[in-house]
Order: structure tokens, then sequence, then C-alpha cells
């Protein structure tokens, strides 16, 4: 069972290169309905608390709180039901796009491949349990990424997926430079279940750790190295900026504490490498305010808030206690719904009106009724607003961050604070009733259409994550 979820996408991978282009409905319809089953077999391996271990992979399905290392199958979770949402999503979106004349068919082909090859690398870095496979795979990510980035063969897309491709290897090789280091002098073994350490040198391993720190920060787009992350969002397909957003950049995070551990058992102590964190994680914060404060781009902008919720991300994994864990992945959950629908919704605006910039939007509430409705849900979630499952999980977060530390707390609160008036000002544009000439406006009827569906069903998993509260207790 485990190697029919692990070998699927590949799979599809394959056909999607075998079958003819004009097949490409047949193939997005196959996608789909895959995608649908292989959510239904994760959902039951967790009803059933399967597990698999072996040398290269390790997957526990009664997801253990407490145990850190047993998370890696909600990553396998997400990545399958995202996978489904938003194949779902780019049916219809590419749809639209085609009758646009944005693409032609011969591209959807080409996506199929790539997005495919994709959530097969992702499944391959959550589930194995060998950290030099974990960066082979993570460094595949970023090679059928770039593809999916460049997706419209446009110079400013070929621009951004060359910056994201070469930023992106450079890094993560240092990453490589890092394990290597710990590897060779100090590691028995490269699964990290069977870690053991010989003849500690503790500068070098803090050394090697910093290395690290900087190829898996690049990859969850962090400062500094987060140059080629607006540039991939607004240039990418939105399918893939759902993808990528909601559970890529989560995922390399996770795999910077999954270090982070076997480093603080080497050093018998965890100051140094919280520090680090830390200090990283503050100079993001701080440049994420003033970046969104002159941001146009509202697909650049939903870019950046990913960054501001790995800062928080990385606080709770920080804190480290049982309470904050829950509540960290409580907030891994809904940030990946939520910005997953974000996404689908806002980019809806920029197929139907031909413009990316708050400024060049408004009265969008008459003119695209359901996409504002879907907008208006999707972006209230998303910030600091009480009925949202990202605000529980944040305020819970900030109660058990000051019992450590006040002075990160009132950071945290004025950082939310800052996000959500930003949010409220320059989204409420689209929903001015000014007149605008610089846009021909297309009237959207009032009417279910199936592009919605997909959105819908994301926001609902988003909003149903509150209840798993419930559970959490």
């Amino acid at each position: 069972m485990f190697y029919v979820v692990l070998l699927t996408p590949l799979l599809l991978a394959i056909i999607s290169f075998m079958l003819n282009k004009k097949y490409w409905k047949l193939l997005s319809k196959i996608t789909i309905i895959t995608y649908f089953i292989l959510s239904c077999i994760i959902i039951s391996l967790f009803i059933t608390k399967y597990n698999f271990k072996n040398n290269i992979f390790y997957t526990n399905y009664s997801l253990d709180f407490n145990n850190f290392t047993s998370i890696n199958t909600l990553f396998i979770l997400l990545i399958i039901i995202l996978a489904f949402l938003i194949s779902y999503y780019a049916y219809y979106y590419f749809q639209k796009e085609i009758k646009h004349k944005v693409i032609w068919y011969e591209k959807l082909k080409e996506y199929n491949i790539f997005v495919n090859l994709f959530v097969f690398a992702m499944l391959l870095v959550a589930s194995t349990s060998n950290i030099l496979i974990m960066w082979i795979w993570l460094e595949a990510t970023t090679i059928f990424t770039t593809f999916l980035i460049s997706f419209y063969n446009t110079k400013t897309s070929r621009e951004a997926g060359w910056k994201y491709v070469i930023l992106c290897s450079v890094w993560l090789t240092l990453w490589l430079f890092g394990i290597i280091s710990l590897i060779v002098w100090w590691l028995e073994s490269l699964n990290y279940l069977n870690i053991h350490t010989i003849n500690i040198n503790i500068l070098l391993v803090k050394t090697a750790f910093v290395f690290v720190l900087i190829g898996f920060w690049t990859k969850v787009g962090l400062f500094p190295m987060n140059s080629w992350l607006p540039d991939a969002h607004g240039k990418a397909s939105t399918p893939v900026s759902a993808f990528m957003s909601s559970i890529l950049l989560p995922l390399a995070l996770y795999l910077i504490f999954r270090i982070k551990i076997i480093v603080d058992t080497m050093l018998w102590t965890t100051s140094f490498t919280n520090t680090v964190l830390l200090s990283f994680g503050v100079i993001t914060l701080l440049y994420s305010w003033f970046i969104m404060l002159n941001q146009k781009h509202f697909k650049r902008m939903l870019a950046y808030s990913s960054t501001e919720n790995m800062w928080i991300i990385t606080i709770a994994l920080w804190i480290f206690s049982p309470l904050s864990l829950k509540f960290w992945i409580l907030h891994l959950i809904a940030h990946s719904f939520l910005k997953s629908a974000s996404f689908m919704s806002v980019w809806n605006v920029l197929l139907e009106q031909k413009t990316w910039k708050f400024d060049n939007i408004s009265n969008i509430l008459k003119n695209q009724k359901i996409t504002a409705i879907l907008m208006i849900l999707s972006l209230t979630m998303l910030v600091w607003i009480p009925i949202s499952p990202l605000f529980i999980s944040e305020i819970w977060i900030i109660y058990t961050l000051f019992e450590k530390n006040i002075l990160l707390s009132i950071l945290l609160i004025f950082s939310l604070i800052l996000v959500f008036v930003w949010f409220i000002v320059n989204f409420g544009k689209l929903f001015d009733n000014k007149k605008n000439d610089n846009t021909k406006f297309i009237k959207e009827k009032f009417t279910i259409n199936s592009i919605f569906l997909p959105i819908t069903l994301t926001l609902i998993l988003g909003i149903v994550s509150i209840v798993s509260i419930l559970f959490i207790f």
C-alpha cells in the first residue's frame, strides 16, 4: 500500500509523457480521479494506524503529536489531498486560459508531466528517513518546479525560472556540504531514526548546521535567500503557486527541524540552533513588513504572506512544547488549505480582468460576485480574524510564547496586526465602488461554475480544521 501511494504520481507522469496532447482532458480527469482515490487510501491508513518502515522509508499513520518523527505522514496526507484539489482547479483553470489564448494545448502535456513528478518528489522527501535521499529529492523538486515556473515561456517567466533554479541549487549545495560534513566526521548512519554520534567537534558541528540551515532556508523562501520567491509566484501559473506556497515551503521547514533535532542531540543543547533560527526568523519578519508595505501585485503579496506564516511555524517549533507542536500542526493544515484557496480565488480576478495590480481593479463585488465571495472568505480566514483557524493557532502560540520570551510575543502580535491592516487596506481596493478606466471589466454571471467547486472544497477543509482542535485536546 505504501508503494502504491508513492509510485502512482510517477506512473501518472509517465502516462502524461506517452499520451498525445489531444487527450489532455482525458488525462486531467484521470489525474483528478486518481488523486481522489489516493486521498481516500491515505485517510484509511490513518484510520487503521498503518505504518511502514525499512532502511530508506518510514511512515507511521498513528500521528503521535508528541513524536516529531511521525509528523511526516501529515505531509503525505496534505500533498495528496492538495494534489487532488489543485488538479481539479487546474482542469477548469487551463480551459479558461486556452479560451483567452494565454496558452496552447502543447503546454498542458508539459504541465501534467512536471506537476506529477513534483508531487512524486515531495512524497519521497516526506516519506524517506534517509537524510541524503531527502536532499536529492528536494533538489529534484527544484528542477521540476523550474519548468512549471517558466511554463508560459515569456521573457519574465524564463528569468524567474532561472533565478529560482540558480539560487536554490547553489544554496542547497551548501546544505549538501554541511550534511556531508556531519556524515563523514560524526554520523554512523544516514537514517535519522538510527543516528549515533562519535567524537564530536562542537565548532565544526555548529558550522555544518549553519550550512544546512542556509540551504533549506532558501527553499523555505526566508530572508535573505528569498529573492526568488516573489518572481516565481508572480510568473508561475496559479495551480503551481498554490502548490508551492501551501505545502513545499512548510515541507522544507520541517526538514530544517529534522536536522535541528540531530544537531541538538550531538551538542546536548538546543541553545545554539534556537539562536540561529530566531536570528534569521526575526530578520525575515522585519524584511516582510517593509517589502509588503510597497507591494502592489496581489499574487506577490500572497507569496510574502507565506513568508510570515513560515516564521510563525518556526516560532511554534522553536518553543517545541507539546502544546505548541499541536497548534503548529493546526497552523500547518489551515495554512495549506487557506493559502491554496486564496491563490485560486484571487487569480480568478486576473483570468477575467487581465490585471494583477490592486490599483487597477475596483467594484469586484458587482462584476464578479462569486469570485468576490470566495476571495473574502479565503482572505479573512488567512488573516488575524477570530473565526479563522489560523487565529486560534496563533493565539495559542502567542500564549505559550509568553512563557518563554515576552519580547518575541509582543513582536509576533505587532506583526500579525500590521499584516492584518495591510491586507484590509490593499484588498479593500478591489471592492471599492470608484470608477476605474484602466481596466475593462468582464461581468461574471451569478451562477455556480465548476471552477469554483475546488476553491469551495479547499475553503471548507481549511475551516473544518478548527474542528481538529477538539481532537487535539
